[in-house]
């Protein structure tokens, strides 16, 4: 018991570790009525050995019957986990108990190698449509609370997706019975509950109502100037769910930056690798006159402003339209264009390093974005260097 908290602790928390493995020892506990000897309890500042306390009467109790016990709540738990992060799990658990526990339960009939070995298949076999409605339903909004919780804490996650909830709640009627708990207060239920009739429901209705969560946590993300790190997302529903998300109709490869955030990104590294040969206050005089210069082909650039602060706080950008209603093309061509303007009217000496610069200020995850968007950073310096030439 130790070893399965710590190994689902690491993955998430420790509070929904404890909240896991507790409420699959009361759900045995009818079957295996000695279960209730074992006691699974939040003590935040104490250490592990207390958290799992075991009567011990159960020493009493046939090792056979005892081993029954342990491979349903391993069973039971990988069910719950999904089965990818199931596989991992039985591996884990079985590094961290040891090889002296692994073969003490192995001679009570728990053999985790091969309980391992069949997930590993079972997973291989397992049919996508046989996942439910409610299971996708509750797997996404965990996943999403667990990447959110990682950007800004667990509280603003769990109140982020009860607002969303709520708010889509007359578009969808299923979500009027969709709950979301915080399991460090509540220990002993549930995280998500949906009522089962979700299950009854076209899956596409229900893949809509997801995809507008999804776009929801990503607007809230931004007011605090965060992306929704759609790849590690992706990574922790596991390929399963992924498949079936797209069965539903959610298309998760736009869903990463708004079109607005991207531009801010764009700008702000535009603005700081400018400011690199001049001042701030001329960086962002130049980005407004490029905007300018421009948006008679794209008339959506007119409703962008930036405005200097001072020296501490470099700009502030105000985007007075959707962006996310303008055609990625359009937003693709629109950088491109800007990139070349700034370029063109730079010296010899910073245009050179102008793209590499470019890239280092801008992050990462806004960089991938824009190349996925078609924009070619490699071609646009090309370009103008031959521009220059003749």
């Amino acid at each position: 018991m130790h070893s399965i908290v710590n190994v689902i602790g690491r993955r998430s928390s420790e509070d929904y570790a404890l909240v896991m493995v507790g409420n699959t020892i009361q759900k045995l506990q009818e079957k295996y009525d000695f279960l209730i000897l074992v006691k699974i309890k939040k003590t935040r500042y104490s250490e592990i050995e207390n958290i799992v306390n075991i009567d011990l009467s159960i020493n009493q109790i046939d090792p056979e019957e005892l081993g029954k016990a342990i491979q349903e709540i391993v069973g039971m738990i990988v069910v719950a986990m999904g089965k990818n992060a199931g596989f991992f799990f039985i591996k884990e658990v079985k590094h961290k108990i040891g090889p002296n526990y692994e073969m003490a339960i192995r001679n009570m009939g728990v053999d985790l190698n091969f309980m391992q070995f069949s997930y590993e298949i079972d997973k291989k076999q397992t049919k996508i449509l046989n996942i439910e409605n409610s299971d996708v339903f509750r797997r996404v909004l965990k996943t999403l609370t667990d990447v959110m919780e990682k950007e800004i804490g667990r509280s603003f996650a769990i109140s982020t997706i009860k607002k969303l909830i709520d708010e889509y709640a007359n578009k969808y009627d299923f979500l009027k019975n969709a709950t979301i708990l915080d399991v460090r207060y509540t220990l002993g239920a549930n995280e998500i509950n949906v009522d089962q009739e979700i299950d009854r429901l076209e899956s596409t209705h229900v893949g809509k109502a997801l995809e507008d969560i999804i776009v929801g946590v990503r607007r809230s993300l931004e007011e605090q100037n965060k992306p929704l790190y759609i790849d590690e997302f992706k990574r922790q529903l596991t390929s399963n769910y992924r498949t079936k998300l797209e069965e539903m109709g959610v298309n998760l490869k736009k869903k990463q930056f708004a079109h607005s955030l991207v531009f801010k990104h764009v700008i702000k590294a535009l603005i700081a690798v400018l400011s690199q040969a001049s001042t701030q206050r001329y960086a962002v005089f130049a980005m407004n006159t490029c905007l300018k210069k421009i948006d008679t082909d794209y008339d959506f650039l007119k409703h962008i402003k930036i405005t200097h602060v001072n020296s501490d706080e470099l700009c502030d950008i105000s985007i007075m339209t959707n962006l996310d209603e303008i055609s990625e093309t359009d937003i693709r061509r629109s950088i491109q264009k800007l990139l070349e303007e700034i370029i063109g009217s730079l010296g010899a000496e910073l245009e050179h390093k102008f793209i590499t610069e470019f890239k280092n200020s801008l992050e990462k995850n806004c960089l991938l974005r824009i190349e996925e968007m078609g924009v070619n950073l490699h071609m646009i310096q090309l370009r103008q260097d031959l521009l220059r030439k003749t």
